[in-house]
């Protein structure tokens, strides 16, 4: 499954919401699996519920119903880690200035915003024009286009295996037009494992270790001859 994935990065108040439920909204009439996830510091409003109480006790919460299901874990999970839940080919990510392994559009309220913000990561920016070198987008068809030709979202294992000291440096070369998202190589070629049709980021050293497992176990099988592998494991 190749995710297309973009967050959308601005300061309090500056229309990250309104903007991605528009979007949302608009892939999701295109024939989209759209995905929104909200990255804050601060935790999530509950509000004065039943639920806050529960979640008070720092444990493990779930909550289903006959059209919704919530979990709420008492820690913090990696962006990829939550991919095969989804089951998306869209995947939009409100705040996350800290993020680095996807790129971003703004939403500044000034040029200096700008500055702050982009980090070499921007595809360009949402709102009245500014005097700044990236894109204006003025219109949730040219944004859903941008989106769907050049989002993109690497593993995060800044396992530097692309030459590169960490993800932001290889997207910031992508971004630049100066590389391309099958330069990542935290997915080796020779040995790849996805749950539920996404791909897991792994380093050439622990493909190799996985890989030799496997077929060392497999050759006391009869009937083994060496080739090409295809395991399968359901969900259990």
């Amino acid at each position: 499954m190749n995710i297309r994935a973009m967050s959308f990065v601005g300061f309090h108040n500056s229309g990250k919401t309104t903007l991605i439920t528009e979007l949302a909204e608009y892939l999701q009439k295109q024939g989209h699996r759209v995905g929104i996830v909200k990255s804050t510091r601060s935790g999530f409003d509950l509000g004065a519920t039943d639920t806050k109480k529960l979640a008070a006790t720092r444990n493990p919460v779930a909550g289903i119903s006959p059209d919704q299901t919530m979990i709420l874990l008492p820690h913090a999970m990696r962006l990829g880690a939550l991919l095969p839940l989804l089951d998306v080919n869209i995947l939009l990510v409100e705040g996350g200035k800290t993020l680095t392994f996807l790129p971003r559009i703004l939403l500044p309220r000034s040029e200096q915003d700008v500055s702050v913000l982009a980090s070499g990561m921007a595809y360009g920016y949402w709102g009245n024009p500014l005097p700044v070198d990236l894109p204006n987008l003025s219109s949730v068809e040219a944004l859903a286009a941008l989106v769907l030709e050049k989002g993109f979202l690497l593993p995060s294992l800044d396992c530097g295996e692309c030459g590169r000291e960490n993800c932001a440096g290889l997207v910031r070369e992508i971004v630049a037009g100066k590389a391309f998202p099958a330069d990542c190589r935290a997915q080796p070629a020779h040995f790849r494992v996805s749950v539920n049709g996404v791909p897991l980021g792994m380093n050439t050293f622990v493909a190799s270790i996985m890989s030799s497992s496997i077929k060392g176990m497999l050759s006391h099988l009869k009937g083994y001859t060496p080739g090409r592998i295809d395991i399968r494991v359901e969900g259990m």
